[in-house]
């Protein structure tokens, strides 16, 4: 995944920033950024926000950069109340993009996408953001510093918490939910082990220790699960399904589906028949087996 790197020698130019609370329903209307870099640090509930051909899914705790001259739109429509904080602002000097984060202490290095499992100080220095910016007794330079503090703070947040899961303290639960929001990706082994700066035939080894399933294995069942509320609450045709359920192969994912599940997928959806809701909404959330099970018994 892309890293924005810049120095920060010099403050960035703040430009506007903002907390937002979405609605049921909601979606980001399309925007082109031009020089400006934008900060979404994820309040409550979930946004679903498409840059380029990746969807990110932000709730709490949750960075996306939309790095300078790039197209932000809503993926689909909100299915719960939430809000983000979102900041515009243009570095100093150059900056450049890169596969893995700088190790140059003297670079600021911002993911495309993170979570954070404690955001607290983050929330903290946006919220200060907020305030000073909005000020007109205050100084523009002062946002400007304001707004650098910010990032540095996210940065060292995003820096710290990468160093913690080398000593492999990263949890279970946090892979999982990595693997759950990056669902469309279908990166490799690699790709995934290298997010947690750690070797992939261990991470895979504990994975499956703690887990019972190879990490192929655990991503398969989600797209099943996902797949599964969407036979039970849609009336979407079973090629619709496939892809929305992030399988490239629908001939795969009617194989895959009947060996796991013993049924084909439109004899599954014509057992459960009974618990259609025609809901266009319908989004992976964390506890996809628990609604699945909960439509199942309508």
């Amino acid at each position: 995944m892309s890293n924005l790197s810049f120095s920060l020698t010099q403050p960035v130019h703040y430009l506007q920033s903002g907390q937002f609370t979405a609605e049921l329903g909601w979606r980001h209307h399309e925007m082109t950024h031009q020089q400006d870099t934008e900060l979404i640090i994820g309040l409550s509930g979930q946004v679903h926000l498409q840059i380029g051909a990746e969807t990110f899914h932000v709730g709490a705790g949750d960075l996306l950069t939309v790095f300078p001259f790039e197209t932000i739109t809503g993926a689909q429509p909100t299915v719960e109340k939430s809000s983000f904080i979102w900041c515009h602002f243009i570095q100093a000097g150059t900056w450049q993009l890169s596969s893995a984060a700088t190790s140059d202490l003297t670079q600021i290095s911002l993911p495309r996408f993170y979570h954070l499992n404690d955001f607290s100080q983050t929330v903290i220095a946006a919220q200060q953001l907020l305030d000073l910016a909005h000020n007109t007794a205050v100084r523009p330079l002062t946002s400007d510093y304001q707004t650098s503090l910010l990032i540095l703070t996210l940065a060292d947040a995003v820096h710290n918490q990468r160093i913690q899961a080398t000593t492999h303290q990263t949890s279970i639960n946090e892979i999982k939910e990595w693997l759950r929001i990056n669902l469309a990706q279908h990166q490799s082994l690699q790709e995934i082990a290298d997010q947690f700066f750690m070797n992939p035939d261990y991470l895979n080894r504990i994975f499956k220790r703690e887990t019972g399933m190879t990490i192929a294995a655990y991503t398969n069942k989600l797209r099943l699960d996902y797949a599964k509320l969407l036979l039970l609450s849609t009336k979407d045709s079973i090629k619709t399904i496939s892809t929305t359920a992030f399988f490239s192969d629908v001939k795969y994912f009617e194989r895959l589906f009947k060996k796991k599940n013993h049924l084909t997928p439109n004899q599954y959806r014509q057992a459960y028949t009974h618990t259609f809701l025609n809901n266009n909404q319908v989004d992976p959330g964390v506890n996809l087996s628990d609604q699945v099970q909960h439509l199942e018994q309508q």
